[in-house]
């Protein structure tokens, strides 16, 4: 892998000064894009990616509902029309004046693409984590006045950057129950740099070591600690999308060692939200929404 990522290993968009030098950010400021593009650039534009994408999905929902708001229409005074007392709402006229506001729907396609010898650096030498590969991720959107089986006519014009899935290699488990107890990992390394860039995550909460004293001494499990999904900026409501330009999640396999990072914007969100709904335990969906 050294030899492949030394073809094009680079550190552009994604580097961050050492890790512990700078102050954390005090807000979230969403990723803009990757790499010298922005989220919402035309998959046309990319002309480094090949031809045939690696992968490619597809999902369909209704417009989903927002919280609906209604305005107060007062009832009929109860002490006379000169009391001035109003009993509450007038129920079947604020009924009618209920709106409800609906948002997302229709067909949804993701199609990602990776470029097999590029990797980056995130962070220096020393602290930083190599990441490979890289998955750039497009999403297209239309109604469902074009039947199902159709390509719209105009994709090429709306399928757009939406997102990112960046992958580093840690310690498995089995690695680290030979390792000291103290051993930095590369997850803890790739969370620290995230960290830097992006300030806390949602719930955020270190987890502290337990060391075990026996009558042969203090001991502690390496192979034992405990990794995280940690999301910066996921979404609320109805789930349906992220509130912010881009959302950020770390996640990990233990066992095999395998860390995503991945840089979603509200048009994934919803790319994975409509597949969960057509075919419950969605893998997006679930990493997204921290399910296990």
């Amino acid at each position: 892998m050294a030899r492949v990522l030394a073809l094009a290993l680079i550190g552009v968009s994604v580097a961050v000064s050492g890790a512990g030098k700078a102050e954390r950010p005090k807000k979230f400021q969403p990723p803009t894009g990757f790499a010298g593009k922005t989220w919402g650039e035309l998959r046309s534009s990319f002309d480094r990616l090949p031809a045939e994408p690696m992968g490619i999905g597809a999902g369909y929902i209704l417009p989903v509902e927002k919280q609906g708001t209604f305005m107060c229409v007062p009832g009929r005074p109860s002490g006379g029309t000169m009391s001035g007392v109003v009993d509450g709402c007038d129920f079947q006229a604020t009924l009618q004046r209920i709106r409800r506001d609906y948002e997302g729907g229709g067909f949804y396609v993701m199609s990602e693409y990776l470029i097999p010898d590029q990797g980056f650096r995130m962070g220096d030498e020393k602290t930083g984590v190599v990441l490979h590969p890289v998955v750039y991720q497009f999403c297209a959107n239309w109604s469902e006045s074009i039947k199902k089986k159709d390509e719209p006519p105009n994709f090429d014009a709306i399928n757009k950057f939406c997102g990112m899935r960046i992958q580093f290699q840690s310690e498995t488990r089995a690695e680290l129950a030979k390792l000291p107890s103290d051993h930095v990992t590369v997850y803890d390394r790739m969370l620290e740099q995230l960290l830097q860039k992006f300030g806390e995550p949602a719930g955020f909460l270190r987890r502290g070591q337990v060391t075990i004293e026996t009558e042969e001494g203090e001991t502690t499990n390496a192979s034992e600690r405990k990794f995280s999904i940690w999301r910066w900026c996921p979404a609320t409501g109805n789930g349906l999308h992220t509130e912010c330009a881009a959302s950020v999640t770390l996640s990990i396999n233990p066992s095999t060692g395998l860390g995503t990072v991945l840089y979603s914007t509200p048009m994934l969100w919803e790319y994975a939200y409509a597949r969960d709904t057509n075919n419950k335990g969605d893998k997006l969906y679930k990493l997204l929404h921290a399910k296990q």
